[in-house]
């Protein structure tokens, strides 16, 4: 089973992150990766979900969309022993949390039709799904995303994507119906995204938090809010992107909003809708 490609990118090398060791003892094999078709896991047994997931996307070779069907065949993952691993009775029936890809299904839409329909179907494990808030899910989260597809795909552009939830020992305890055992809601969720760009490796690391859409009139998405800096995620998840860190346009030895090699914002990337992302 081929999962996570790090020499996917032409010409660079990018590694999955680390974690650190104060986390390990809660993570499923001792933080070994769980590699399916085109994405691996990183299963934190704790907490029954992802502590983060790594897909590749080829924009060059994506099949047209709506190629491959959705069925919503969400299952338990072989790989991970059953009581750990969240589901619908446990935590998404009569909720307002949707059951939220980690790997989006329609990013490993590529390639044969034969392996893109075998990757879909493996990213409806219950181990790349999270508890989303239905507005977050529906609205900033698919955005992100979109984004991230249609920069690889209008470069025909190969790309290395990281996800995960922000957890921590504050996070919501909830009991989803009587007889289940209670879970945590993850505080928030984070991406990352690494490309070539202008001759270099560059990434761009966005973070969206469940509390700004768990309310009736929900937070209005801004990308340029959501990106960070990449130590941000590093700091709030425990992770370490070693690799990547040079490649941030917003990093702080470069000074906010800058490129190495240019002056700040002379080269934004804008999406359709507001504000700019830097690369």
């Amino acid at each position: 089973m081929s999962g996570f490609d790090p020499d996917f990118i032409p010409g660079y090398r990018v590694e999955m992150p680390t974690v650190c060791e104060r986390l390990r003892a809660s993570l499923f094999a001792d933080g070994r990766p769980i590699d399916h078709r085109r994405f691996s896991i990183v299963f934190d047994q704790r907490r029954s979900l992802a502590r983060f997931t790594a897909h590749n996307i080829d924009g060059g070779a994506m099949l047209p969309e709506g190629t491959i069907e959705r069925n919503d065949r969400f299952r338990l993952d072989p790989a991970v022993p059953k009581e750990l691993q969240l589901g619908d009775a446990r935590a998404y029936r009569n909720n307002p949390w949707d059951r939220g890809h980690l790997v989006r299904r329609r990013s490993v839409h590529w390639g044969a039709v034969e392996d893109a329909e075998s990757a879909d179907s493996e990213t409806f494990f219950w181990t790349n799904i999270a508890p989303q808030h239905n507005s977050l899910h529906r609205n900033a989260w698919g955005r992100i995303e979109g984004w991230i597809l249609g920069l690889a795909e209008q470069g025909s552009k190969r790309a290395a994507v990281f996800t995960g939830p922000v957890l921590s020992e504050d996070d919501p305890v909830i009991t989803n119906q009587a007889g289940e055992r209670p879970f945590q809601v993850p505080a928030g969720f984070w991406k990352i995204v690494a490309i070539a760009h202008d001759g270099a490796l560059r990434i761009a690391a966005f973070l969206v938090w469940q509390r700004d859409f768990d309310r009736a009139e929900p937070v209005a998405f801004d990308p340029v809010l959501e990106q960070v800096r990449l130590t941000t995620i590093e700091f709030l998840t425990g992770l370490s992107f070693a690799g990547l860190q040079g490649a941030d346009p917003l990093r702080p030895s470069e000074g906010p909003m800058a490129f190495a090699d240019d002056t700040p914002q002379d080269r934004p990337l804008t999406i359709r809708g507001p504000g700019d992302i830097l690369l």
